[in-house]
């Protein structure tokens, strides 16, 4: 079994479609569905089912997915560890992006890198902060983008940006339209948070606390679009970064407020990575454009 078979494999697992992974690896449905059943033929046993639709592994299946996964990733690490040792910027190189960063800040930079580097292939999991951490750690990502990133011995946390959190709320709310605001404004005052094991709802408690400000916490959300959408139909008001919002405050449907004194109302944004683990070209010049103007 070689790795090119083993990553067909994992592809259909991932989509749950043979066309889908004959799109992503570049070759006919044909020729994926020979791979499978050359795959089932060396291991005796069937790998998959098919049926209304869908291709899902069998107990055997999910068995060789999580160790041909392992395999891969293992490769392409090592296959990009290779190439750095001639200094050229090719390879794979993994990146998570936690959801209020990559939707709103990410993609120039992203196009910016992919047309200088094309010989790198990027690919960019938009995805939770935890989630990114525990993968930088098991060598699964290459690069995390995260927000107030969690001290770990294993991880190295490269300061990055710096984004105003702003209090946000619908037009017709009775804070609205206010330039300034004050933390004691907020009390009392219903609120629309982050699900509690979020870094940014972490921090903007924090600070809450520290003004001796209570809110009446009312929905919690795991990601930034349905939390807007909260506040838009006057759920209540909530704590955000300023360019997160921007769009909506343009189109009408938000307005937002700045701290009268705004210096600890700010989101902290940094690139980590595993430490100790040597930087690849591609990894440098990632940090590159990241650092530059989009």
């Amino acid at each position: 079994m070689n790795i090119k078979v083993m990553k067909t494999f994992c592809q259909v697992v991932d989509s749950g479609s043979f066309s889908k992974a004959a799109q992503e690896s570049g070759i006919s449905q044909s020729a994926v569905s020979q791979q499978l059943a050359s795959l089932e033929r060396e291991f005796c046993t069937q790998l998959l089912s098919r049926g209304g639709g869908l291709v899902v592994p069998t107990e055997a299946g999910r068995m060789l997915y999580q160790g041909a996964g392992e395999i891969v990733r293992r490769y392409e690490q090592v296959l990009g560890e290779l190439r750095s040792a001639a200094d050229v910027v090719r390879g794979v190189l993994r990146v998570g992006v936690i959801y209020s960063v990559g939707f709103y800040m990410l993609n120039p930079y992203l196009r910016k890198f992919i047309g200088a580097y094309p010989e790198v292939t990027l690919r960019v999991e938009y995805t939770r902060g935890n989630r990114i951490s525990a993968a930088i750690v098991s060598g699964e990502m290459d690069l995390g983008v995260v927000a107030y990133p969690e001290k770990q011995r294993s991880i190295e946390v490269i300061p990055l940006a710096s984004e105003e959190l702003v209090v946000v709320c619908c037009p017709k709310h009775p804070l609205a339209g206010r330039s300034r605001i004050d933390p004691a404004d907020l009390k009392g005052q219903r609120f629309v948070a982050f699900e509690a094991n979020i870094s940014t709802r972490r921090y903007i408690d924090r600070l809450l606390k520290a003004h001796r400000v209570q809110v009446e916490t009312v929905m919690e959300f795991d990601n930034i679009e349905t939390l807007k959408r909260a506040v838009e139909v006057d759920a209540g008001l909530s704590i955000l970064p300023v360019g997160n919002v921007e769009r909506e405050v343009a189109g009408g449907y938000l307005c937002y407020s700045r701290f009268r004194h705004p210096a600890r109302w700010n989101r902290q944004i940094a690139v980590i990575r595993r430490r100790g683990k040597g930087f690849s070209p591609a990894e440098r010049e990632f940090l590159g454009v990241l650092r530059s103007k989009p």
